[in-house]
This record gives structure tokens, sequence and C-alpha cells, in this order.
């Protein structure tokens, strides 16, 4: 989606079905693999608690940022949390980092604010390395940069205002999670159903644009955690039903099964909404 900013909404309630800890890290896994695989922006958790069973949102918001954060600086950024006990189940994320001029923008952490304009640090090399800070900038310790490494050996990097590789996590209402995007989709097994002119015709709405796509959580689709009668969610492209939404679709219109779980209607809806010409 070149020029496309991708934002994936999922509720708070997401792993409202997994069995224990293991399960439901291994879901959330699964959905940050996802938004790594297709580019997201941004994976905004928005609040269901009417949905939430044992584990509540800051419980997915916590996993889901750990995913986010890449596997060298984890141990530094995390050490050990409760929410954290499974995450030897979650898939490796390794975002792309690697430019047009073969150079790679890392993750990094200060570890250290020296003398004479200079910081160092931690962004995965075999040791932190010391940088020019940014003209007119101010850092402190602990806090995490971008840094575009050009060589390796030897090293030459400088750190950069570009945002680093891979997604951010959020928590916002949906309304708020709404508010700036261009085109909003709701995924739903009764909106309208894809087919190939029709996602053509999505493609070209959003083209170019700030996308936001949402989805349910297991037993409890977009409808019932917005209160939306399956027989009212619209079909017409061109309907509004006050829930936000430009369009409800329907990305797996001859399921198979009588359940998709939500990290599978996430993989299916953005492997076909970010389709390139």
């Amino acid at each position: 989606m070149n020029g496309t900013t991708l934002d994936v909404l999922v509720p708070s309630s997401l792993v409202r079905e997994a069995e224990d800890g293991r399960e439901a890290t291994r879901k959330l896994g699964y959905v940050a693999r996802a938004a790594t695989i297709f580019r997201a922006d941004r994976l905004v958790v928005f609040p269901d608690r009417e949905g939430e069973r044992r584990r509540s949102g800051e419980y997915v918001r916590t996993v889901l940022e750990y995913c986010a954060t890449p596997s060298y600086l984890r141990r530094e950024v995390w050490g050990k949390r409760e929410e954290l006990r499974h995450v030897g189940v979650l898939p490796p994320m390794r975002p792309a980092r690697s430019g047009p001029d073969g150079s790679e923008l890392r993750e990094g952490i200060v570890t250290e604010v020296g003398p004479e304009g200079r910081v160092r640090v931690n962004c995965g090399t075999q040791h932190p390395i010391s940088l020019h800070a940014s003209p007119g900038r101010e850092y402190v310790e602990g806090e995490r940069v971008t840094v575009r490494v050009s060589s390796r050996e030897p090293v030459r990097a400088r750190l950069t205002d570009d945002p680093p590789p891979g997604f951010r996590v959020t928590g916002a209402t949906l309304e708020d999670a709404l508010a700036d995007a261009d085109t909003a989709i709701a995924t739903s097994r009764h909106g309208r159903e894809l087919s190939v002119s029709r996602l053509a015709d999505v493609r070209a709405r959003t083209r170019d644009t700030h996308v936001a796509v949402a989805f349910g959580s297991p037993g409890r689709g977009l409808p019932a955690i917005l209160g939306v009668d399956t027989e009212d969610v619209p079909v017409d492209p061109d309907a509004t039903d006050g829930s936000g939404f430009d369009l409800w679709l329907n990305a797996i219109p001859r399921q198979g099964s009588e359940v998709v779980r939500s990290e599978e209607a996430i993989f299916a809806a953005l492997s076909l909404l970010t389709l390139t010409e």
C-alpha cells in the first residue's frame, strides 16, 4: 500500500475465548505478525469491556507492544512481567528494515548522554554505538530513538527522525481511532461480500489515503460490539449507519468454517486490501 497509512483496529476482548495465557499470547502473536507482514502503521486496541473475560485491554496492549519491540531490546525494555510469561510461543516479527539506498533503519535505546553532543545507543549492534545528537534535540537515558545504519563494518550510523520499522500500538476509543481516517472499514460476515470487481472499487477508494480497518472478537463481532442488528448492517457502499464506518465488508464471502478466528480474518482481509495493481 505505497503511500497509504494503515491502521488495524482490534477490540480489548480479542482473547476472550483463550483458555490460558499461552493460548492468549499465541493469538496476539499472530495478530502482530499480520500487522507486520502487511505493513500496518498502527495497531489500535479499542475498548469492549462488556466482551472482556479474564484478560483486559491492558493485557492485550502489553503483549502487542512487546511484539512491536525489536527482539534485541525486549529484555531491556520489558524485564519480567506476569503478562509476558508465555512470550516464548510468539512468532518472530522481523519487520523489513532496508531502505532503497541499502541502509537499514533500527530502533534503539539511549544508554548514555555524553558530552560534546554525543549519545550512546543500543540498537542491536554488538555494542552500543556513539552517535552525534540531532541538532536542537535533547536526549535522555532510556529514550527510544531511530538509527539509520549505512554500514556494519565499520559501523556508520546516524540518528534520524524517521519512524522505526514495524507498527506502533496505541489504545483509543473506536470513535477517536476512526477520526483521522479517510476511509474506515468494518469487517463482518454480515457486510457486503467482496468480489473481484468490488475489490477494485475498494482499492481505488483507499489508495494513497489513511485507512482504518476494524475487526471484532471471537463470538462477538463488530455489530454486537457496536449494538447494531445484523439485519441493519449496510451493504450499500454509499449508505451510512452512524457507526463511523464508510464500508462494511465481508472479506471471506464463502467461508467453509462456521467460525473464522479474528487473527484469520485479519490475514484474509489485509491480504485483499493491500493488493497492488
